[in-house]
């Protein structure tokens, strides 16, 4: 079952807290283009909450690669993403991402 993705985001004290809610699939690649174009600068540190989605594929990817990019080029580390449910891990895990990335629980 597809679930149209939507997204919030939240600063707050140097932290950008995004959440994220649906599938992160091909069909949400323009909405994520759109919300890294309009991420602030400085982005300081990021949390993704990922509680939401269910399934990710390489937008899903392509989108943290482009995060972990910007955070770590203003020195902040790598982005945490935060309730990450098994499917999004596993595809993490299988390309290698999750060591780009920082999971809590």
């Amino acid at each position: 079952m597809d679930q149209t993705l939507t997204a919030t985001l939240d600063r707050r004290a140097g932290l950008t807290v995004l959440t994220l809610v649906g599938d992160i699939d091909h069909d949400a690649r323009p909405m994520l283009d759109r919300l890294l174009a309009g991420l602030p600068e400085p982005l300081g540190r990021i949390r993704v909450d990922m509680r939401g989605v269910a399934f990710m594929d390489s937008a899903g990817l392509h989108f943290l690669a482009e995060l972990h990019r910007r955070q770590s080029g203003g020195g902040d580390g790598a982005p945490t993403l935060v309730g990450i449910r098994q499917q999004p891990a596993d595809v993490l895990r299988m390309t290698g991402m999750d060591a780009l990335l920082t999971m809590a629980a």
